[in-house]
């Protein structure tokens, strides 16, 4: 594993943090999985991609292997949704998929911001 565990950690937390606050930004608008559930699906792919494109800037070496791990853990990290009793296990295997797409996305992205030419810094 490259990075670290704590850097893995690190950035899973990111991503974790993401997706928690955009979580509170649907229930504060009301929108959830019965009454909206395109929209809190989307919210939640696109609040994890970012945290993913975030954790992707962060790492510039070895970075598929490191959004890899971080998803893992993103993955784990979501174990506390079924011992809260918000999520069943079936639900939960299911949402690998969902964790995977934000992984590619984010990672993706990150890899497009790092090709941006940077701008020459000449004084």
């Amino acid at each position: 594993m490259t990075g670290g565990v704590k850097t893995v950690v690190r950035d899973a937390a990111i991503v974790y943090g993401f997706t928690f606050a955009a979580g509170l930004g649907m229930a504060l608008a009301e929108a959830t999985l019965q009454n909206s559930p395109s929209t809190a699906y989307m919210t939640n792919l696109l609040s994890g991609a970012l945290g993913f494109t975030v954790a992707g800037l962060r790492t510039l070496s070895n970075r598929t292997e490191h959004l890899a791990w971080v998803a893992a853990t993103v993955w784990a990290f979501n174990l506390i949704n079924i011992a809260l009793g918000i999520q069943s296990s079936t639900s939960w295997i299911h949402s690998s998929l969902t964790v995977i797409l934000m992984a590619a996305l984010g990672g993706t992205l990150a890899f497009i911001l790092t090709l941006a030419p940077s701008p020459d810094r000449r004084t």
